[in-house]
């Protein structure tokens, strides 16, 4: 994609996701990953929202296959798209559907100059995790697969459900809790944890390592978003969904 074309690419897809409709953007033409996140920068520059945290998709080998990536994306998450407690949510044109994944708030920056990113690390900087339901979408009409197009669309993020603080949980227990799903009270999927990465927290070491390379770091009361721990479940509007993350707790949400 010409460099000229970059802001006017961003700048569409900001105005696509503000105000929920959908463009004709050819985001095919991207071609490099580095050119992807430049536009979707951009692109979040342009929305004028200021940045809660941060998303990742593409974590476990189910979501990868289902979107069509080869690796975990990411992307900011931004203020207006991180609801705790929401009980109903409005599912925008180009939803893609719904995941299941954990959400952690960072307690310090990490990683701190000359700090190894590793997972000991990663549970030292972080302050608690919650439950979460992620919705992903589309800002483009024709379905682009690749992983440039979706890095481009705000890394496919459409929302963070957040559920409530748990109570206390051992970090080192994360990777075996067993998740469920339920449509209409009927179960759909269960997986592990451990389907993110081998372990959540593994998540935001990949993420800390990503933005290090990018001269980037996770600032104190950041949220990551580690993507799906289940398959990416395709939903409508006037379904209900649930998720049962054992000691985590439940959430649940309406979609409209």
């Amino acid at each position: 994609m010409y460099f000229e074309l970059k802001d006017a690419t961003a700048t569409i897809l900001a105005k696509s996701r503000r105000h929920d409709e959908l463009c004709d953007l050819p985001l095919g033409l991207i071609s490099s990953d580095c050119e992807a996140y430049d536009i979707q920068a951009t692109a979040q520059d342009a929305l004028g929202s200021t940045c809660r945290g941060y998303a990742i998709v593409g974590t476990s080998e189910m979501s990868r296959r289902t979107l069509g990536l080869s690796k975990p994306i990411y992307s900011e998450i931004p203020t207006s798209a991180l609801l705790v407690g929401a009980k109903d949510f409005r599912l925008p044109p180009g939803t893609i559907g719904a995941q299941c994944e954990f959400v952690f708030t960072m307690r310090r920056p990490f990683p701190d100059a000359g700090e190894a990113i590793d997972r000991d690390s990663a549970a030292d900087a972080v302050l608690e995790c919650r439950p979460a339901i992620g919705i992903i979408g589309r800002r483009t009409r024709r379905v682009f697969m690749g992983d440039q197009p979706a890095i481009a669309d705000f890394g496919l993020h459409t929302a963070t459900i957040c559920g409530d603080r748990p109570g206390k949980l051992s970090l080192a227990d994360l990777a075996d809790i067993e998740i469920t799903t339920f449509l209409f009270k009927q179960t759909v999927f269960s997986a592990k944890a451990a389907s993110v990465m081998d372990n959540p927290l593994n998540a935001v070491v990949w993420l800390a390592n990503e933005l290090s390379a990018r001269g980037k770091q996770l600032k104190s009361d950041d949220v990551v978003a580690t993507g799906s721990c289940t398959t990416v479940l395709q939903v409508w509007a006037g379904q209900h969904l649930a998720a049962d993350f054992g000691p985590l707790g439940q959430l649940e949400c309406v979609f409209t």
